[in-house]
């Protein structure tokens, strides 16, 4: 499930720390902490359109949604 953003590649080990951090209610940035934290940079917000990328994905196959109006999510 590799992804690129930016043209830097972001691992499936990396991909797997993110969706880890996508306890039974997070926050985008828990996500994008984990990322960092896997070794996706932060510089010029890789990180973070990485985390926004693979929410959005999980969100179209329903794997999450959103809390209320957010900024929290949870595990369908």
């Amino acid at each position: 499930v590799n992804m690129k953003v930016k043209g830097i590649e972001v691992t499936d080990a990396q991909i797997s720390a993110m969706i880890d951090a996508m306890a039974s209610h997070f926050r985008a940035s828990d996500v994008e902490a984990a990322a960092i934290k896997a070794g996706v940079p932060d510089a010029d917000m890789i990180a973070l359109r990485a985390a926004d990328r693979l929410i959005q994905q999980r969100r179209k196959k329903g794997l999450i949604k959103i809390v209320g109006k957010g900024p929290y999510w949870t595990n369908q």
